[in-house]
């Protein structure tokens, strides 16, 4: 098998760990560096990449072992549970920090969890609602690559197309993406576990837990800094689906001729699961062209073909100007029978290395980087600029609802009856789809209080009682999304547009950020002239 001393000897890591380590020695050498900054300097992002050959360790690096995301887990260890990968440790270490300094009131924690399933972003914590690409669409269905031009100063740092090293934008906020305010470890958990109940996962010969997507979490931490001025930092973590070969993990294909949805009248689209035959194939698509983004950065090529997957489109900001350092982790398998992937791995590892060197993906340097363009601004400017864009886009909502691209019933030609048995179907879909979440949440807690109590699965009878209303609610959606979606193809249904989807998106998020920074700005205000009263 890969020893240690292999792995030191023909990669091109900064740090090397076994087996036997545990999962605090990787969270103090790794994350805890760039965590401290991230803490101390306002505006501060980082980005951890999980990158290997499926079953050898993404998921547990990022997010920890399976069933350790829970109300339980937390509350047992008083603290932060040992396992804990990087995500949920992160997340509760930055609340603590803001607790324990009483910064709650000038600083604002955000997280937002987005999967890539069949080259489509879903939304996890938003009931796997489509979210846009960012930039341009991905070209689908063509070998042509579709490319972005970059440019180069003359220190040889990549720009990003149409951005200058002396324009001041307002902080990045991603269309579609619902983000959710944390406010408590517990909003932690309950964030981490739907995710980990809702993200694409399946079993095959080499892994039982097999993420078939790959993920991006980003913590976002919005605060007010000593000079009045707002600052924006991130956090972003990756944990990209195992590359694999079709043999090995025993996947086939079948007779569907690669469909991935089909469209309904009403503007309704209706995904169609893929065999473990397409989510392998598509997910070893999308790493090789996350290969091809990032050797053409280290070879500094004019053109970077972002463009050839929705992975890529996402990595765009993050690579290459969204963050100050970026980290590479490489998961590896030590079986023989894995060199192959093994190689891979390394390979990759070498290439993510030179393109740090070459100055065209930020670098693992222990020196200060100073924040990127934009990270900081005058919050009264920020509000007033909020505000006005708040004010356009609530227009264009209505408009965009006058236009007939709002969701809505087409009661023209159907009797009452029929409209109100499709109103109470659509309810019961709905209820089902989110009782099926619920059990499985439900499930993950009952396993950590057998684990805990070191007692077994098997023959517990709470156990039995959710796994069989789980079971109840997978067919109840089953039979209600059928009847839901045979009455839609009676017209009787328009449902929202994707534009305007977006649209509302974006108002909402706005809202939230102008109401966080006028709360602050008035704290602040009253701190500086206290009351005589």
């Amino acid at each position: 098998d890969l020893s240690l001393e292999d792995v030191r000897s023909k990669s091109a890591a900064d740090t090397v760990f076994g087996h036997e380590a545990s999962q605090q020695e990787v969270l103090q050498s790794i994350l805890e560096p760039q965590l401290d900054r991230f803490l101390q300097e306002p505006g501060f992002s980082a980005v951890f990449l999980a990158y290997g050959q499926t079953g050898s360790g993404k998921t547990h690096t990022i997010f920890g072992p399976p069933g350790v995301l829970t109300e339980h887990d937390y509350n047992e260890s008083g603290g932060y549970p040992k396992t804990w990968g990087f995500f949920p440790y992160a997340a509760v270490a930055t609340l603590t920090e803001l607790r324990q300094k009483g910064l709650q009131k000038r600083a604002q924690l955000k997280l937002t969890a987005m999967e890539i399933y069949l080259e489509k972003m879903f939304d996890l914590l938003n009931d796997r609602q489509h979210v846009a690409v960012p930039g341009a669409s991905v070209r689908a269905g063509s070998m042509r690559a579709d490319y972005s031009e970059t440019r180069y100063d003359s220190d040889g740092k990549w720009r990003p197309p149409g951005k200058w090293l002396g324009e001041k934008t307002m902080p990045g906020i991603q269309a579609t993406a619902k983000e959710v305010v944390m406010e408590s470890p517990l909003d932690v958990v309950h964030a981490a576990r739907l995710v980990e109940a809702t993200r694409s996962a399946t079993s095959h010969a080499l892994n039982h837990r097999s993420s078939r997507s790959h993920c991006m979490i980003t913590l976002t931490l919005r605060q007010i800094d000593a000079n009045g001025k707002l600052c924006h930092g991130r956090l972003v973590f990756v944990d990209l689906a195992g590359s694999e070969r079709v043999g090995k993990s025993g996947v086939s294909a079948d007779g569907t001729g690669g469909a991935r949805a089909f469209n309904l009248p009403g503007r309704l689209t209706v995904d169609i699961p893929g065999t473990r035959f397409d989510e392998a194939r598509s997910v070893n698509c999308s790493l090789s062209a996350l290969g091809r983004v990032i050797a053409a950065l280290a070879r500094r090529d004019k053109y970077v073909s972002f463009r050839d997957s929705a992975l890529t489109q996402m990595l765009k900001d993050p690579l290459t100007g969204g963050a100050a350092h970026v980290t590479v982790i490489l998961a590896l398998r030590a079986e023989k029978s894995n060199d192959s992937e093994t190689q891979s791995t390394m390979r990759f590892g070498t290439v993510c290395k030179d393109a740090a060197g070459s100055g065209n993906m930020r670098s693992r340097a222990s020196k200060s980087v100073p924040a990127r363009k934009g990270a900081t601004v005058d919050v009264s400017k920020a509000v007033a600029e909020l505000q006005k864009e708040l004010a356009a886009v609530t227009e264009e909502v209505e408009r965009m609802k006058a236009d007939g691209q709002d969701e809505h019933l087409n009661t023209q030609g159907f009797a009452a009856p029929t409209v109100q048995g499709f109103l109470d179907n659509k309810r019961k879909f709905e209820e089902a789809k989110r009782q099926a979440t619920r059990y499985k949440e439900l499930l993950a807690e009952r396993r950590s209080e057998l684990r805990l109590a070191g007692e077994k699965e098997e023959g517990d009878r709470r156990m039995e009682e959710l796994q069989a209303s789980l079971v109840l609610a997978q067919q109840a959606t089953f039979v209600a999304s059928g009847i839901f979606y045979r009455q839609v193809t009676t017209g009787i249904w328009s449902a929202r547009t994707p534009a305007m989807e977006q649209k509302m998106a974006l108002r909402d998020r706005l809202a939230m950020e102008i109401d966080f920074l006028e709360s602050a700005e008035t704290r602040n205000s009253n701190a500086a002239h206290p009351s005589k009263d």
